[in-house]
């Protein structure tokens, strides 16, 4: 159940900061309406906005996830923000962001439903039973080959209402799940701070990483099903450490795939 509070509980949040992190959401800025925050986040980064820097929005009006579809996202039910990162990492390494972000995600989740419900589905969906909870959506600018600046969109569905009728069979949201009331600020606050120590591994390297794909591995239900993504088929195998889903196709052959959508 929404309550009108809950929107008033972000703006408070937004005007203190997060006070339990180290860069994740110092400098939040909240909005009652606006078309994209990845948009706003991107516009923020060009004008020099720094490492961690966060929007969110009571409602979005032009929100898309991947290939350009609608994420839907009426006033007060979701949580849709979206975080800026400057990984200054190798472009082929940037499917594993989106990935330890998902992660991120569902650890946070862990604080308000039963962990063993909770999977990532390659490459970027956090499940509840295997029906979407979230999903994230990065936006990367790149310089001299290198991702300068990373915009990280999040939509996390929080509060229960009637789904679309397209939604109806394949989405949910924590309130369904949750074992006790919630509201979309401690939320935010939970997945912030999951962000900030699963991105602080990634960018570490070695065997912070490793530990993260390991980690991603035992919570990704894309491993072990067959899968078809834009033309490679087979069992998914793996994860391997810059995020990409190793296939084994028919013929035998292992393939890395980087991104894409399965189907």
């Amino acid at each position: 159940m929404i309550e009108p509070q809950d929107s008033e509980a972000l703006a408070a949040l937004a005007r203190r900061g997060v006070t339990s992190t180290r860069w994740a959401g110092k400098s939040l800025v909240f909005v009652r309406e606006t078309g994209s925050t990845n948009d706003d986040v991107r516009e923020a980064a060009r004008r020099g906005a720094e490492h961690g820097y966060t929007v969110v929005a009571d409602a979005q009006t032009s929100g898309r996830g991947r290939r350009g579809r609608v994420w839907h996202s009426p006033v007060g039910a979701n949580l849709t923000f979206s975080l800026l990162t400057r990984p200054r990492i190798a472009v082929e390494e940037s499917p594993m962001l989106a990935l330890a972000v998902g992660l991120a995600v569902a650890r946070a989740l862990d604080r308000f439903v039963d962990a063993r419900a909770v999977s990532v589905k390659w490459p970027n969906d956090v499940r509840i039973h295997k029906k979407k909870c979230a999903g994230v959506l990065v936006e990367g600018v790149v310089r001299e080959g290198l991702l300068d600046a990373a915009v990280v969109g999040i939509g996390l569905n929080v509060f229960a209402r009637p789904w679309p009728e397209a939604l109806a069979h394949s989405a949910t949201c924590i309130e369904e799940h949750a074992r006790e009331s919630l509201s979309r600020a401690e939320v935010l606050v939970a997945v912030l701070e999951a962000c900030e120590r699963t991105i602080d591994a990634m960018l570490l390297g070695g065997s912070a990483r490793r530990a993260l794909v390991r980690e991603l591995a035992s919570r990704c239900d894309t491993l072990g099903t067959r899968v078809d993504i834009d033309g490679v088929s087979g069992v998914a195998l793996r994860i391997d450490d810059d995020g990409g889903l190793v296939v084994r196709g028919d013929d035998g052959v292992e393939r890395v795939v980087r991104s894409g959508e399965i189907r």
